[in-house]
């Protein structure tokens, strides 16, 4: 029962584990809603409109609007437009690349978020992560520009573009959150503004290209949304049981997920590449994971009174 405790490292790698499952889902149904037909700004319209409809009870109860209040909408808008473009990106590569490829470059945030961090954050560091950085970005590379990619017509094409643009987008996201979390800005008040930037955004170019989803194209929208909102706690509750460094690796078992949806709905046959690329990728995050809880805990040590 230890092991399972609210802090115990594999409770943490546990939930970590189910919130990549929701958010393999959520993905595979993306692309199989997209292929439909829907357009896509109807499936983002969508996961804001339920966003805000799950999390709006929970408002009510504590007190209504004025939860929201912040004093750094500007932090929050930049959040949002990344989230936007992010959330945008990765979902139209889905519809251009294989579900696990799409998963794979995604992935690679935490390599983005390193030079932003040193670029525009104005964090030091020394040469350790940044060579993690370029091992992982060489895995990038094997991912868009592998032997299957080459011959399925993969290479720098729409797909691995949308992919790793909204991948850095992502990293942008991430660099916003920090900021956030570090003057105090509470997860909720987070979320929700995103999911109302996200709905201010998707709802002119929704309303231009409208179609009222039929039965299966609004089960899939639904399930997508339940899926990231479920994916969204588990990976919360994981986060208060295990460090970072821990679960930045568990992320990468999206892959295989991926990959196993994509065989299985959509026939896509993975190689050689993707698995090695996504390796050299989760060996790199897993390190600058590991140093930068190692750099926080050293910082803590030296603030920490003496004696």
């Amino acid at each position: 029962m230890r092991l399972l405790g609210a802090h115990s490292p594999l409770a943490g790698v546990g939930w970590m584990l189910v919130a990549m499952a929701f958010f393999s889902v959520m993905s595979a149904c993306g692309k199989a809603v997209l292929g439909t037909g829907l357009p896509l700004p109807l499936f983002m319209l969508s996961r804001a409109v339920v966003t805000m409809l799950a999390l709006s009870p929970w408002l009510l109860r504590r007190g209504g609007a004025g939860l929201l209040a912040t004093r750094r909408p500007w932090m929050h808008l930049g959040r949002g437009l990344c989230g936007v473009a992010s959330m945008g990106l990765g979902t139209l590569a889905l519809t251009l690349i294989p579900l696990a490829d799409a998963i794979a470059l995604n992935q690679a945030r935490p390599l983005w978020l390193l030079a932003i961090a040193v670029l525009f954050l104005g964090e030091k560091v020394g040469w350790r992560r940044p060579l993690a950085g370029l091992i992982g970005f060489a895995g990038v590379l094997v991912v868009a520009f592998g032997e299957r990619g080459a011959g399925a017509g993969m290479g720098l094409n729409a797909g691995t573009i949308a992919a790793l643009t909204g991948s850095i987008a992502g990293a942008g996201v991430g660099a916003f959150v920090r900021r956030l979390a570090a003057v105090g800005e509470p997860p909720f008040r987070v979320v929700f503004l995103y999911a109302a930037v996200s709905l201010v955004v998707w709802t002119p170019p929704s309303v231009i290209v409208w179609q009222t989803p039929t039965a299966e194209q609004a089960l899939l929208l639904v399930i997508a949304a339940f899926c990231a909102i479920a994916g969204d706690f588990c990976a919360s509750f994981a986060a208060r049981r295990a460090e970072a460094s821990l679960l930045a690796p568990v992320e990468f078992v999206q892959v295989p997920i991926g990959a196993l949806i994509g065989f299985f709905a959509f026939a896509e046959r993975p190689g050689w590449p993707l698995f090695a690329g996504a390796s050299l990728m989760m060996l790199s995050v897993a390190y600058i994971a590991r140093r930068e809880a190692q750099l926080a805990r050293l910082r803590r040590a030296e603030v920490r009174p003496s004696g």
